[in-house]
């Protein structure tokens, strides 16, 4: 496997964890959920920083931004082709 596919596969599971985090925050789950615990944990580093600049009238756009800015480098990734 190459590295371009190994980053883009990590990537790709990343995205779909920050998915996985709205759709959970929909359901408003047990708080205890190990489930839930793992993907706030490796969702939240990212969220974070993005969480102060993205939120706007109580709405919290942080997911979407990070979908986007995940995007954009898959693309960068993709063209460079390491």
């Amino acid at each position: 496997m190459s590295i371009t596919r190994l980053l883009l596969a990590v990537l790709q599971l990343y995205s779909y964890l920050l998915l996985a985090r709205v759709i959970l925050s929909w359901v408003n789950p047990n708080p205890r959920n190990n489930l839930l615990l793992m993907v706030i944990r490796v969702t939240e580093p990212l969220l974070a920083p993005m969480r102060s600049f993205s939120q706007f009238r109580g709405f919290d756009f942080s997911p979407i931004l990070a979908l986007f800015l995940i995007s954009i480098l898959m693309n960068v990734i993709t063209k460079a082709g390491f």
